[in-house]
């Protein structure tokens, strides 16, 4: 009987000991976003993938596509490969809350030529560095909005702007 009651207390105290541990939050590392205010304004389709290291780290990769011949000048397309440093972050789940983000992009458009009754156009391709400010916010369920802006420059002067503008308003979801 002594060892029935022992038994039956060891059980109780476990069980009363994992009930009082808190569910763990959204432990997810991958993130997809879409940039709203590109789709709006520009028309321009920008989908974010980004894998979180840590909570106060991601790397990550952006690809964006022109949806309007108008706009080519500006670029036709864009990949950009990036690695964030969150700070001030003081969640368990973290990559949220204030960032930078150091960039590499390749990008390429297409440039109209004008001349003498002669228009042409000329594709062109190039490479840049930049940097980006910005703020992230996730739901425990996963649901991310994040805002950001910045900018770089390219590196190799196949285009005739010399820098280019980085950052949006974005919406997506935190994954597995």
């Amino acid at each position: 009987m002594k060892k029935l009651f022992t038994a039956l207390l060891c059980i109780t105290f476990s069980l009363s000991q994992a009930q009082e541990e808190k569910p763990v939050n959204n432990q997810n590392k991958h993130e997809f976003r879409l940039d709203a205010l590109e789709i709006l304004a520009i028309p321009n389709l920008e989908i974010d993938y980004e894998y979180v290291i840590s909570k106060y780290s991601g790397v990550g990769i952006a690809a964006s596509i022109s949806l309007d011949d108008d706009f080519n000048e500006y670029q036709k397309f864009a990949v950009e490969p990036y690695f964030r440093q969150y700070f001030l972050n003081k969640k368990d789940f973290g990559a949220r809350g204030l960032f930078v983000e150091g960039l590499f992009r390749f990008a390429g458009g297409e440039n109209d030529i004008s001349g003498f009754s002669i228009f042409e156009d000329k594709d062109w391709f190039d490479m840049g560095f930049g940097l980006v400010v910005g703020q992230k916010w996730v739901s425990e369920n996963g649901f991310v909005f994040e805002i950001s802006l910045g900018g770089g420059r390219y590196l190799l002067d196949e285009n005739e702007d010399v820098g280019f503008v980085r950052g949006g308003v974005l919406i997506g979801y935190r994954l597995f």
